[in-house]
């Protein structure tokens, strides 16, 4: 008999932080399982998006449950036009979306790990089956700055709007879906996350991370505020959450009297004990041997191309008496074995990851082990990657309605106030624009126009240093031409 009493327990932060974190209303964050592999010479990642849950090999699978239900209602397949024009359009639109997505990040049209001659085709989501390249720290600067409030509010307004167009209809509320077999399953589940992506595509395609890990409805057609918000909030909670991170962890004018000597590893285990979180974390990961897969430049990982051309030059299948011995005793395909005898295997380590959380979370753990820099951007405020030992105050993202980033603006700015109130180059700079104009229309020699720039420099920085006065600069620069009169 079960005597005990829990109702007095309350919650603490950290349940309270989980439960946001948590498949809840019906809402699965953890829908797509992606697979995270790492170059830790070059310093950057791949994501492998899954593709078994949106792809052109559903589509045998929905036709053929299609037909079943066609039969079924007593109507022929494929007699409505109007359902193929809708399908086109749809996958004419996914398209489109990936060139979108390719001008924003380095997407190639993928392959799962285990390489395949052709890549699959999304039929809803345009990064499904892709591969997404990155550098340590770009994921996480893109999902921070995401713009996701526009377009959750956008969709809480259209669904307030038009709520009774996404809920089921009374007649069809009592109405079970029967679910007899796999395929009617696999489908279910498809035709549940198509019709909830039609909704939150513009949510989603906010940042790389929500594209690769988008939520699952387990009723689509009663996309409600509540559920809406419930991941809104999801991502808006993670977001704030890396924001503190990032400051906490990198940002040099942080109690930087306090936090200024660690690392950014020993500043985020404080991070994690300020919050009372656990300071371990779990990870699902799998460990993989291919001959094609090279991630560096040493083994096991990879090989230099010059390594693996010398192996390759030397390549002769044709087995040997003890080869074949070898084989036979170890239960080995003959070609296998010498195959694998002479051409590189290299291991590799990936990554199970299903949620945006997990994904932020493994990358910025990463970044942690490499010791990858956060800088802020003195400009325009915003977080950066330090590159190298090339120490900057400003980062190279160019802001929408600039054409240059911040280091050219802030190079442009910074000459500008240093020259302001500098007479002699504001007097040097009139003079070389009037003499170079005169350059160009041949009034003036380029020979003599080189051998009077140098002169001038040295008399501006004569005037600089306060050896002459500007009045004498001034009366240098009309006389050095004198076939021109001087202006009155």
């Amino acid at each position: 008999m079960n005597n005990r009493d829990y109702s007095k327990m309350k919650p603490d932060a950290y349940d309270n932080y989980r439960a946001v974190r948590s498949n809840r209303f019906n809402v699965r964050f953890d829908f797509y399982s992606n697979d995270v592999g790492y170059n830790t010479e070059d310093r950057t990642f791949s994501i492998f998006v899954d593709e078994t849950k949106d792809n052109e090999y559903l589509r045998e699978i929905i036709e053929k449950v299609e037909r079943e239900r066609a039969a079924k209602d007593g109507v022929e397949y494929g007699s409505d036009p109007v359902d193929y024009e809708l399908d086109k359009e749809a996958l004419d639109e996914t398209l489109e979306q990936f060139y979108s997505l390719q001008s924003r990040y380095r997407i190639r049209r993928g392959f799962s790990p285990v390489q395949r001659e052709e890549p699959s085709v999304p039929l809803v989501n345009a990064l499904s089956g892709r591969r997404i390249d990155c550098m340590y720290g770009e994921g996480i600067l893109d999902f921070i700055y995401a713009d996701f409030s526009t377009p959750i509010k956008n969709l809480a307004e259209m669904l307030s709007g038009i709520n009774s167009l996404v809920k089921k209809r009374p007649s069809e509320s009592t109405t079970p879906i029967v679910i007899d077999d796999d395929d009617h399953l696999v489908v279910d589940e498809f035709e549940r996350f198509r019709d909830a992506f039609i909704w939150l595509k513009d949510i989603c395609y906010a940042s790389l991370y929500s594209a690769v890990c988008p939520p699952l409805y387990e009723d689509s057609n009663d996309l409600d505020l509540d559920k809406l918000l419930w991941y809104g909030n999801y991502l808006l909670e993670l977001q704030k959450e890396y924001r503190e991170m990032i400051e906490f962890c990198y940002d040099e004018d942080f109690h930087s009297e306090i936090l200024g000597k660690l690392y950014p590893s020993e500043r985020y285990n404080l991070y994690l004990m300020s919050k009372k979180y656990p300071t371990s974390i779990e990870r699902k990961e799998k460990v993989m041997f291919s001959t094609s897969a090279r991630r560096g430049n040493q083994m096991p990982f990879g090989m230099s191309a010059d390594e693996w051309a010398e192996r390759m030059a030397k390549l002769n299948l044709k087995p040997t008496e003890k080869a074949i011995a070898f084989a036979k005793e170890f239960n080995l395909p003959v070609n296998s074995l010498m195959f694998r005898l002479q051409h590189p295997t290299f291991m590799s380590v990936w990554y199970k990851v299903q949620t945006v959380e997990e994904m932020l979370e493994l990358e910025f753990t990463k970044m942690l082990e490499q010791n990858i820099r956060f800088r802020k951007c003195k400009r325009c405020g915003r977080y950066f990657i330090m590159k190298g030992n090339y120490e900057t105050r400003y980062c190279d993202r160019v802001a929408p309605g600039e054409t240059r980033n911040c280091q050219e603006l802030a190079a442009i700015e910074n000459y500008k106030a240093k020259t302001a109130d500098d007479k002699a180059l504001t007097i040097y700079s009139k003079y070389y624009k009037r003499y170079a104009a005169r350059v160009k229309v041949r009034q003036i020699k380029e020979a003599d126009f080189k051998k009077w720039k140098y002169k001038a420099m040295d008399m501006r920085d004569r005037c600089s240093d306060g050896e002459i006065s500007a009045d004498e600069f001034i009366e240098w620069m009309e006389s050095s031409f004198p076939n021109r009169k001087p202006k009155t």
